[in-house]
């Protein structure tokens, strides 16, 4: 984490990036509950909870080599999507 601090110039002036990197993961959940909640009504739990694991691996990989912040943010985004599926899923399946 330090050279992508060092290497993206996340000091000082250019700070408010983090912010807006930590705000895509809370969108992405917030869509992702709104999204596959309805998705787990119409085609069940299980199939969205595989569906939201898997594409968390995918996204969870790729965000750990993104070459800039735009790239970061965006994988950021869809980590919070896959990440409310899981709870969403977890949680009503575990009733």
């Amino acid at each position: 984490m330090v050279l992508k601090v060092i290497s993206w110039n996340l000091v000082c002036d250019s700070a408010w990036i983090v912010h807006i990197a930590k705000f895509s993961l809370l969108v992405g959940s917030i869509f992702g509950y709104l999204v596959l909640g309805v998705l787990a009504d119409w085609f069940g739990r299980h199939p969205v909870l595989i569906l939201s694991v898997f594409f968390m691996l995918v996204f969870g990989m790729t965000v750990a080599f993104s070459v800039n912040v735009p790239m970061f943010s965006t994988l950021r985004f869809f980590e919070g999507f896959c990440l409310a599926g899981i709870t969403l899923s977890l949680y009503a399946l575990s009733e």
